[in-house]
Order: structure tokens, then sequence, then C-alpha cells
């Protein structure tokens, strides 16, 4: 009865810390308890009361506050003022994708990240990746790996580096997908591990596609060094797709990841979300030492404007591209490496073909004169077919 006031409150929260032994308080919500005196002033005091009392009897304390609407938050904005640190949580959606973010306002005694950052809320609890923090921490590249054909390595003097970013680019139904399976297989045949992550087929669908080209990719699955993850990119957000694929890479631990594809990453919600997600798992993989295929699906037969196709052709270690060429009534594939950082490659644009011995590369002379020849098939015995398989 009476005036209503914070020191019952105070008197409850004083004998149940002395019985706990407590010295964390938490109040949850803050503003529906000051919203009982329907007095701004008031609230104002009472909180002040309430924060001093706290301060006497050095607790710490975590206070939340729901914000319904900008007059909500101009109504208890003092408390920004009052507190030592300040967080504030939001959610917004983008294009029909939900994202949340957290932002540090102020941290009184402390340096912090003062910058947004998207987080996500998961059974292992609240997961922030922060992406200011990301970068220029990259591991060197290593030494060279075959890619899977005998004629690639040489136009790439050797092969491919170890924790490089390649990226394979090229029009619809130019061979990127089985281009990117033929170092997966080696890789596997190696015994290193390879995460797969796919936006635009099914594991079930990629298995059986590459059975085509004579590239069998189901006994290193059974044998546990091949893992799919495969998503439609609408089905969440950006955050959630960079957390499952980084915890599958914490508990799989594999040697090299394929993205198929970066074109499929448009559709995560915008271009520029597309092009966080790329740069923040590119980063990843070179932090961790991993070896990173992506592939890219162009407009056009030979559109070579935007390699990448969302702008992140610069942070890309090489560049792969597959091409069209019509010659003679008949449309004949050209493949074209673009870019190899930190080694010496082809600059030629070279014919090959695709039949049931997998990627068939026009004969490479060498610099010493020689031809370099073999198809780079993964199964020796078969011989290559003049059919061609899309």
């Amino acid at each position: 009865s009476g005036d209503f006031n914070l020191k019952g409150l105070r008197a409850i929260i004083e004998g149940k810390s002395k019985q706990m032994g407590a010295s964390l308080i938490v109040i949850d919500a803050i503003d529906v308890l000051l919203r009982l005196f329907d007095n701004v002033a008031r609230e104002r005091n009472e909180m002040a009361a309430l924060q001093n009392w706290f301060f006497e009897n050095q607790f710490t304390v975590i206070l939340n506050s729901k914000i319904h609407s900008a007059g909500d938050l101009n109504r208890y904005d003092f408390l920004e003022f009052m507190t030592d640190c300040a967080i504030t949580l939001d959610l917004r959606v983008m294009n029909q994708v939900i994202t949340r973010r957290i932002r540090i306002i102020k941290y009184r005694g402390s340096d912090f990240g003062s910058n947004e950052y998207p987080f996500v809320i998961s059974k292992n609890g609240v997961n922030i990746i922060p992406q200011s923090r990301l970068g220029l921490q990259h591991k060197p590249l290593g030494p060279k790996m075959p890619s899977g054909h005998t004629k690639l390595n040489a136009m790439l003097d050797g092969g491919i580096r170890r924790n490089a970013s390649i990226l394979i680019s090229g029009t619809a139904g130019a061979g990127k997908t089985i281009l990117a399976c033929t170092f997966v297989a080696a890789a596997c045949e190696r015994g290193e591990k390879v995460l797969y992550v796919s936006f635009e087929e099914s594991s079930e669908t990629i298995l059986d596609t590459m059975l085509s080209p004579g590239i069998d990719l189901r006994p290193v699955v059974q044998a546990g060094v091949l893992k799919f993850l495969t998503a439609m990119p609408e089905s969440m957000g950006v955050e959630s797709h960079l957390l499952r694929i980084f915890e599958t890479i914490n508990d799989f631990k594999p040697d090299h990841l394929v993205l198929e594809a970066v074109s499929a990453c448009a559709r995560l919600g915008s271009r520029q979300a597309a092009f966080d997600f790329l740069v923040r798992l590119v980063n990843y993989c070179k932090e961790r030492e991993i070896t990173a295929i992506l592939t890219n699906q162009t407009q056009g037969f030979q559109n070579t404007t935007e390699i990448s196709g969302i702008g992140i052709s610069s942070l890309i270690d090489g560049v792969i591209f597959l091409s069209y060429v019509e010659s003679g009534g008949e449309l004949n594939r050209l493949l074209l490496v673009m870019k190899m950082r930190g080694s010496k490659h082809s600059n030629q644009y070279q014919e090959f073909k695709i039949n049931n011995a997998g990627i068939e590369i026009a004969d490479i002379y060498s610099d010493e004169g020689g031809i370099v020849t073999g198809v780079g098939s993964l199964d020796k015995n078969s011989k290559p077919s003049q059919t061609a398989h899309q």
C-alpha cells in the first residue's frame, strides 16, 4: 500500500543475495518495472537510486530492456548513460532473410569493437563472427600438389599450391563441376579430406552426374574422406550458413573445401551479403590452411568482364576460366589459366573435351619442346570416348 517505489525490490535482492552468496544480479526486464511509475522523471530518479545502491553493495548487474519503437528508445535512452556498458540487439529482414545484429555502444574502461556484428542463436548458444576482426592473418601459400590432371599440372607448372583459393569460372555446361571433382577425387585418393559445400545440387545428384565423365566419388564418401554439405541459399541467413560450415570444418577438419557456386550466393539476400559471406569463408579457410576451390557461372560464352560475379576476384589466388568458341558450326571448349598467385603458369587458351574418361585437354608443348600427354582420367584403364557429355 502507499506510494510505489523500489525499496521493496532492493530488500528482496539484498536478502536473497546474502542467502545465496550472489554478487551478480540480472533484472529481466527493467522497462516493465519502470513503467509502473508512469512518470519519466520518477523513472530516472528511481533508476539512479537503484544504480547507486548496486554500486554501494558491489553488485555486478545486467539489465535488459525492450525497444518497441523510436519513442521507447528516447524514453529509456538515459539507461545508456547510467550504465558502464551498453549493448543493443536487433533483428532485420532483408529480401525475406532474417539477420540478427549486435552492437556495443559503450564500455567504460575497456577497448571494444564498435561495429555492428551479425550473430546466430543456435543449440550451442550465441555465436558471433566479427567481420572487422577477420583477415590479415592468412597463412602463406604452401607447396604445390597435383590438380588431378596431368596436362593441367603442366599448365600450372606443377600443380596448385596448398592453402590457395582457386576460382573455376565459366558459363553453363563448360565443365566447372567436372574440373572441381577431378581435383576432389585426386585429393581423396591421396587420403586428404574434402568438404564439398553445394548451393545448387544435392549430394546424390552430384555423385550420379559425375559417373558420366568417369568420376566415381561414392567410394571416398563411404571411406569418410569426402563429406557433402548442401542447402538452398534462401533456407537461412548468411550467419547461419557460415556457422554451419565453420562447425562442420571444426568437426570434420578437411584439408580442402569446394564451394559450388559463387553465383548462387547472390540468393543469400543481397549482393553485399554474398560478398561478406565469400570474404569471410575464404578468410576462414586461409587462416586454417585449407585449400578452397570455388566455382562460378558467368553469363554468355566468353564473358570475362566479371569473373567472380560478386567482386571477389582480387581476393582469389588463382582463376581458371572455361569458355566456348564457335568454329566450323560447332562449339568447342577452351581452358585458360588467367591467374595463379605465386606460381608460373601458361597464358594460352587450351582446347579440351569432356568424355567418359573425364576432361581431355589437347596436347601441350613443354618448354623443352616435348609433348605432355595423358587425359588426366581417374580410371587409367578406361578408353576416351568421342561422345561429349554435358
